[in-house]
């Protein structure tokens, strides 16, 4: 199985900060139906309300439940104690088998500023596609 198979089904919170969105669906929790990733083309599936085509910075996933655990005890002196405790909730649903599960830890980190930047992260970063461009000395 390639990355492109691998990647459909996976729930994607469409950047709430995007610039560019013509298809106006920034904030809003969808399903990757296909990608082509060497072109950066993802294609997300909004259920009743269609398709739209994104680039994969445009996306954003769950990061793996090992990393969010990790930031969030590394910094939980740092954070108020009921976004502790809902990290730890979207830590613990996205390490679920269930898909309903990683559903609701979007929704939760999407209501939330800093459960938003411990628990997502764009699927361009997610999957290493992140372009240096800085010239090596």
């Amino acid at each position: 199985m390639n990355k492109h198979d691998e990647l459909s089904g996976t729930f994607v919170l469409v950047h709430p900060q995007l610039i560019n969105d013509p298809a106006e669906k920034k904030n809003h929790i969808g399903i990757i139906a296909s990608a082509e990733l060497e072109n950066d083309n993802v294609v997300v599936s909004f259920g009743k309300d269609g398709q739209a085509l994104f680039s994969a910075d445009a996306l954003l996933v769950l990061r793996k439940p090992g990393d969010i655990q990790f930031d969030a005890l590394r910094d939980a002196t740092q954070m108020e104690t009921s976004d502790f405790k809902d990290l730890m909730q979207v830590m613990l649903l996205a390490n679920s088998p269930l898909t309903k599960d990683h559903r609701l830890a979007i929704e939760m980190a999407r209501e939330n500023q800093t459960l938003m930047e411990y628990s997502l992260a764009s699927l361009e970063e997610e999957l290493g596609l992140r372009q240096s461009y800085a010239l090596e000395r």
